[in-house]
């Protein structure tokens, strides 16, 4: 099997334009992918070819001024690129038979979906993914935190010699990273566990095809989030403290497994394209520092709702309001 490291720049509109894309096309389209770059690696991780390639948008034509300085792509790039069908068949050809893709972070294979889908063209190619930047902190220190690529880098000491947000470049720098780590050893545990989940899905995503829930309140009572079961066992999962709600419609709550302990379900709270809601939920192992975090937040949480609380004044007694309409 052969890796290929993958990094994309979109182009990106402002909301207006954007939420009319989104409904004309009735599917969600946050960005449109400008520049595709890609390193293919061997099993060994020997780099055995590279790919770039400009894509001409179709829904988001003009480049946003931040993109631009960002990326260095201008407009006279975008308007001789090639357009997304094409560059996408091309892709697929060069990627071959028996590939996964490694990426760092989680933002590139859903944005490519989305334009796929926008376009009405195939998408399940793309299903062998792993995120690097789990496999990087898993094999480091173990934290738990989005680390840049530039962080890696520098923690081997790879020498960034060329400019970064270009598509292949980026890739390229992603596939340096993945030779001074155990990819092998990294996508085997990445399998058994899913990442750093034992369990992760959307519910309510109308771009999938389901209806999508009409408010937040009809999300947080579907099953899925009130009577959760243990992804590794089926034994449905006990509640032991309320759920916290933080910002940016994020949610967390902490359940308990007979056999496999207490597990932590996570939720982000989205808005369709169409106005309903759906959510990504994951459900994690809580460890012993993620599950203090959890508990004083919930403890901040209760104790910032107290302060906001208004005091009621006291109900006047028939006696005390029969002085006060005396006087």
């Amino acid at each position: 099997m052969n890796y290929i490291s993958l990094d994309l720049e979109w182009n990106q509109a402002y909301a207006q334009k954007a939420l009319a894309v989104q409904k004309r096309l009735e599917c969600r389209l946050r960005g449109e992918v400008i520049q595709i770059g890609a390193v293919k690696l061997d099993e060994n991780l020997n780099l055995i070819g590279s790919y770039r390639i400009t894509v001409k948008p179709k829904f988001f034509k003009v480049i946003q001024r931040y993109v631009m300085r960002l990326t260095g792509i201008d407009q006279d790039m975008l308007d001789h690129g090639t357009p997304l069908p094409e560059a996408i068949e091309r892709f697929r050809r060069w990627c071959g038979e028996d590939f996964a893709f490694l990426t760092w972070g989680p933002d590139d294979i859903p944005m490519l979906e989305d334009n796929l889908r926008a376009h009405r063209l195939d998408g399940s190619w793309l299903h062998r993914v792993y995120d690097l930047q789990l496999i990087f902190n898993r094999q480091t220190d173990g934290s738990k935190n989005q680390r840049s690529l530039e962080y890696a880098m520098e923690h081997f000491g790879i020498e960034q010699n060329l400019p970064a947000h270009d598509a292949l470049n980026d890739a390229y720098f992603t596939a340096l990273v993945a030779q001074k780590l155990d990819v092998a050893a990294g996508v085997a545990q990445y399998d058994e566990r899913r990442g750093d989940n034992l369990l992760s899905r959307v519910i309510g995503d109308a771009d999938g095809g389901e209806k999508g829930f009409p408010t937040p309140e009809a999300v947080l009572g579907d099953a899925a989030v009130t009577s959760p079961v243990c992804p590794l066992c089926s034994a449905p999962l006990t509640p032991q403290n309320a759920i916290l709600h933080s910002k940016g419609q994020r949610y967390t709550q902490l359940f308990s497994c007979p056999e496999h302990g207490k597990l932590f379900l996570r939720m982000h709270m989205l808005r369709n394209f169409n106005g309903t809601f759906r959510a990504k939920y994951v459900i994690q192992p809580a460890d012993e520092a993620g599950e203090k975090d959890y508990l004083k937040r919930l403890q901040d949480s209760a104790a910032s709702t107290r302060r906001r609380r208004p005091r009621r004044k006291p109900k006047k007694s028939a006696e005390d309001a029969a002085v006060s309409e005396t006087n």
